[in-house]
């Protein structure tokens, strides 16, 4: 099955790479998102979808806020945070607006085949160039990214991923497997679940309501809900997403070296007003250098660690995307995508 892009409006320049397994649609000129992520065997995309639609930046006037214009530009999917993750802030005399340029601003395609595409792009709020290989290999996407320091002053940045997942891929039935063992809800807007600032070990967390929540099951789209924690003290640096009604899942493996957390966001028609409007079925693990999301220059103030870059110095991640067929938990994932299934 082959995924038509008429739909999506041809100022973003959307591209895709597939193989026999896996078809990948990439916005080459909104921040090279991958928009989704499709097993071909079964049809479907399992990364969530905005209400409002795929739709050109720019949506909002100039004098709004970064969040907003943000927000509005976004359609769902996959996205790279970078300099900057969550509220905007002032940084060396410039705005690192909200979740920062890079997903944004147009890329440049350097190189393109049927199952990989190379991007590049260089930011102006902060002096990074930022180089990301798309390569498909079986039922595996393997995100290979470079980011270089053109200048001879050392930058501090925040780095982070943002994959969303959403219907008809989730739903009441799926079973959320992390490699952590520590839960930190935000301190400000930790959604209606945890208290805030409160500390729990994975998966059983407390409730405001004093009950026990195990946050490996993810609530059916009739149960509101709304989360923002921090996902720490990291084992194995993966999650996974499975689906036993749909026998299918999806997984994710990255380098502690770089995420040593992830930012865990549920929105179960919970949220009220701007922008979801209770509109909104989507789990995202946000593989992440910093936390909380609140802007580098408060996790700085805070003490948290941000990604040092010296002078022309380059730092390269590799993240690895497996759909896979199961129905069961998963105990991890290694290099090439090979999922680990816990034992029934």
């Amino acid at each position: 099955m082959t995924i038509s892009l008429d739909h999506l409006p041809a100022q973003l320049g959307a591209v895709a790479i597939r193989n026999e397994f896996i078809e990948v649609v990439i916005l080459v000129n909104k921040g090279a998102d991958i928009y989704s992520l499709i097993d071909r065997r079964s049809g479907i995309d399992v990364l969530f979808k905005s209400p409002w639609g795929a739709r050109q930046p720019g949506a909002w006037s100039e004098t709004s806020t970064s969040i907003e214009r943000w927000i509005s530009a976004y359609a769902g999917g996959w996205q790279l945070l970078l300099p900057n993750g969550g509220d905007e802030c002032v940084e060396q005399g410039v705005t690192w607006g909200f979740h920062g340029e890079a997903a944004m601003i147009p890329w440049t395609v350097v190189e393109q085949s049927d199952d990989a595409l190379t991007l590049e792009a260089s930011l102006i709020t902060s002096p990074l160039r930022v180089r990301r290989e798309l390569r498909l290999s079986g039922s595996v996407l393997s995100v290979h990214e470079v980011v270089t320091n053109e200048s001879s002053q050392e930058v501090e940045v925040m780095w982070s991923h943002h994959p969303a997942f959403g219907a008809p891929f989730l739903d009441g039935s799926c079973i959320l497997s992390v490699g952590c063992l520590t839960v930190h809800a935000d301190d400000a807007t930790p959604g209606t679940l945890l208290s805030p600032d409160s500390l729990h070990d994975w998966p059983i967390v407390t409730s405001v309501n004093g009950d026990s929540v195990d946050l490996r099951f993810v609530p059916d789209p009739s149960e509101p809900r709304a989360v923002l924690a921090y996902l720490t003290d990291f084992t194995s640096g993966f999650f996974a997403i499975t689906n036993p009604t749909l026998g299918l899942g999806v997984g994710m493996r990255w380098p502690l070296e770089v995420f040593d957390k992830a930012w865990l966001w549920q929105e179960i028609h919970s949220g009220q007003g701007w922008p979801w409007f209770q509109r909104a079925y989507v789990v995202a693990v946000e593989p992440a250098s910093t936390i909380p999301g609140r802007g580098a220059v408060t996790a700085r103030s805070r003490g948290e660690s941000l990604v040092r870059l010296g002078g022309h110095e380059s730092r390269e991640v590799v993240i690895e995307a497996v759909l896979f067929e199961g129905s069961t938990a998963v105990d991890g994932i290694t290099e090439g995508g090979v999922v680990k299934f816990a034992t029934p």
